[in-house]
């Protein structure tokens, strides 16, 4: 049976890679965007009856029910929720940083997959098999200057991802964490331009690895990370002892 998956920032980029790839793997793609602005362009690109566009404000908690209470009725049930949307403004050093910008990283990337995953958590976690993948970056296992509050998030979704991890250990449901260095992509390209973006790995490499992570053919473990970097695996870690 093909799985249903959920893709958070779908409509573009690596969201939209990893779609392409699971659908022509054969499943159904439930793929929400902030706004219906890239949708005919997603859609030019990903010509499907398997894929769903849902629009919706993932900050949001209402919406955020509203939306997987649409999803598990329409499908059942999710296989596979995959957190990637995110958010980074132009480098600065953190005196320059306004408090308001240093929320807005936290709020877009990780308090937004608090919200999908604890309300995606309950349904899932009674699944023989489930997983929760968080994307978060190179710069959420080291951190890069000028991006403090990008990479403060990242970090935090790597300590989500192990603690949804150990609170689940005695069900289905397995949680990785997806760290990937630079990509050549529309935000790459407006943070440090075209040329630096063209020399970096492609979504669509990223894609493929998170592929073969939910068909088994790669192993993570659950409350563990994997490092994708220059277009190659530079390292899966196991998750940390259980305190």
């Amino acid at each position: 049976m093909r799985k249903i998956i959920v893709i958070t920032g779908a409509s573009r980029g690596l969201g939209l890679a990893l779609t392409k790839r699971f659908l022509d793997a054969g499943d159904t793609v439930f793929g929400i965007s902030r706004t219906r602005k890239y949708w005919p362009a997603a859609r030019q690109a990903v010509s499907s009856d398997r894929f769903k566009l849902l629009a919706g404000d993932i900050t949001s908690e209402k919406t955020v029910k509203t939306l997987l209470a649409g999803i598990k009725r329409r499908a059942g049930r999710i296989d596979i929720l995959i957190n990637n949307a995110g958010y980074c403004a132009p480098p600065a050093n953190v005196e320059t940083i306004s408090l308001q910008e240093f929320r807005k990283h936290f709020v877009q990337n990780l308090e937004t997959m608090f919200l999908m995953c604890k309300h995606a958590i309950p349904a899932m976690k009674k699944q023989p098999h489930a997983l929760i993948m968080n994307i978060s970056s190179m710069a959420g296992t080291r951190a890069v200057p000028r991006l403090a509050p990008y990479s403060a998030a990242k970090f935090g979704v790597l300590a989500l991802s192990q603690a949804i991890a150990q609170e689940n250990v005695q069900t289905g449901l397995q949680c990785i964490t997806v760290c990937p260095g630079g990509m050549n992509t529309e935000m790459r390209r407006k943070l440090f331009g075209v040329e630096d973006a063209a020399r970096q790995q492609t979504p669509e490499f990223v894609s493929d690895i998170i592929l073969q992570i939910a068909e088994g053919k790669i192993a993570v473990l659950s409350g563990g990370h994997i490092i994708i970097r220059h277009s190659k695996i530079t390292g899966i870690f196991p998750p940390p002892a259980a305190l």
